[in-house]
């Protein structure tokens, strides 16, 4: 697996000389992807300041260049207004109007926008990806039949490029045309299924629809896609709140908020899934509890049970249903004429409840007294990572490095898994995870964890 940064040097890949917008798309996915990277960029962001003071009324050419880089780092890690004061300055290079017109975009100024990318294609009139973005740019403006007389002007030279046609189907979704706008995004996917912008324009057409399986869907595959798009992170989050899933949510606007601090959305949106989260657990514990008492707390006088075993549990001071879980099968069939027709009678009853006797001995927790053991997946029926019982953050950590299938899972060992970049608390989170099902990793002895083993073993000594 390629580590996050080493392959990369940052300082032979900004250099004012040779710097491309390929490369600025490479620095920019894999600052956005990885949170080491992101460090060591910020880093980097740091020491151009540092330069730049230094070479204050020095050296106007070396300070030009330094403003150029400076200027198109900001600009990857969402500091536009930044980027844009630092580019200003150097708006007669070609690279350096490009990435001043990618700010004004992002800052609404949409004819400086188009201004800057004219020139940046001024000796290349025909620069396809450049046209994209001015076409664009005059879509967000409001002029979206001149977006599309130039879109289509390369509808011929272009008909196998995935931005063509998510630029031509957004420019429909504006004009209301969305059945015709969907016909584009999926021509953009068949020639790239992983194409970002697509999937999440589909899948916000869904979200719009009210289709919010198809609409999770479609975000979560753009998470897995580098760079990232905050906004599918923000929506998906939004959708896994709704469905109560917390945990989820909390990680899409954390995810936001590890490469832009002052997202006020993510912010924001965090803060109210927190209070969700404490609100909904408050009233579903409060209600399961209500109910678990009021099944404990049933007489055994309200069943109707033979006099000889209503004696018998009279005289062992058994009185409710909760009494019977705390003592076992073994302690009312030493008590005196308690036989094994009553004992029948009460594990009937226990059963009628979802209860058997000597179950509060096995947890602390009235709570797990409940639980469905049937439903947990088992070995045999889960063949993927998806599904087992983990976060989505955790699940998405096994796919960063390669991991989806339990075979897969299951053939790394604690330490190799630590070595890909796997965090403590997700090798534990996946630890739970299989156990729940029967499976463990491997240990370092080459064998797998077999938790049916190891109890068949312990009851054997």
């Amino acid at each position: 697996m390629i580590t996050p940064v080493d392959d990369v040097n940052l300082d032979k890949l900004l250099d004012a000389e040779s710097i491309t917008r390929e490369t600025v798309a490479r620095i920019r996915e894999r600052v956005h992807k990885y949170k080491d990277a992101k460090e060591k960029f910020d880093k980097k962001i740091e020491a151009l300041k540092n330069e730049i003071k230094k070479e204050k009324d020095r050296d106007v050419a070396k300070l030009k260049d330094l403003s150029l880089i400076l200027g198109i780092c900001e600009w990857i890690v969402a500091k536009v207004d930044e980027a844009a004061k630092l580019l200003m300055e150097v708006k007669s290079r070609k690279i350096g109007s490009y990435y001043l017109g990618k700010c004004y975009q992002e800052l609404g100024n949409y004819t400086q926008a188009i201004e800057c990318f004219e020139r940046a294609k001024k000796t290349d009139a025909e620069e396809f990806d450049i046209a994209m973005d001015i076409a664009e740019t005059q879509r967000l403006s409001g002029n979206i039949h001149d977006a599309v007389q130039i879109i289509k002007h390369f509808s011929q030279s272009h008909a196998k490029n995935a931005e063509l046609y998510y630029q031509w189907g957004h420019c429909l979704d504006d004009l209301g045309e969305y059945e015709e706008a969907l016909n584009k995004y999926e021509k953009s996917i068949q020639i790239d299924p992983d194409y970002a912008k697509s999937l999440f324009r589909i899948a916000f057409n869904y979200d719009l629809d009210g289709e919010d399986e198809k609409a999770i869907e479609c975000y979560e595959r753009c998470t897995t896609l580098s760079p990232t798009y905050k906004n599918a992170l923000i929506n998906l989050g939004i959708l896994y709140e709704d469905h109560g899933k917390f945990e989820d949510a909390m990680y899409c606007f954390e995810t936001v908020l590890d490469t832009e601090p002052a997202h006020e959305r993510a912010a924001l949106y965090l803060k109210d899934v927190k209070a969700s989260m404490s609100m909904y657990y408050d009233e579903e514990i409060s209600k399961k509890q209500g109910k678990e008492n009021e099944v404990l707390n049933i007489p055994i006088s309200d069943f109707e049970l033979s006099v000889r075993s209503k004696n018998c549990l009279e005289k062992m001071n058994i009185r409710t249903l909760k009494d019977l879980t705390k003592i076992t099968e073994a302690d009312l069939l030493s008590f005196k004429n308690f036989g094994e027709t009553s004992l029948s009678e009460i594990k009937i009853i226990l059963a009628q409840k979802g209860l058997r006797l000597g179950q509060a001995l096995e947890s602390d927790n009235e709570a797990e007294l409940f639980g469905d053991k049937e439903s947990i997946p088992k070995s045999d029926t889960i063949e993927k990572v998806s599904e087992l019982e983990i976060s989505l953050r955790c699940k998405n950590a096994l796919q960063k490095i390669g991991i989806e299938s339990i075979d897969d899972l299951i053939d790394n060992t604690e330490a190799e898994l630590e070595a890909e970049g796997i965090k403590q608390s997700y090798i534990d989170e996946i630890k739970e995870g299989l156990a729940r099902c029967d499976l463990g990793l491997r240990t370092d002895e080459g064998d797998h964890v077999d938790l049916e083993e190891d109890l068949d073993e312990d009851a054997a000594e």
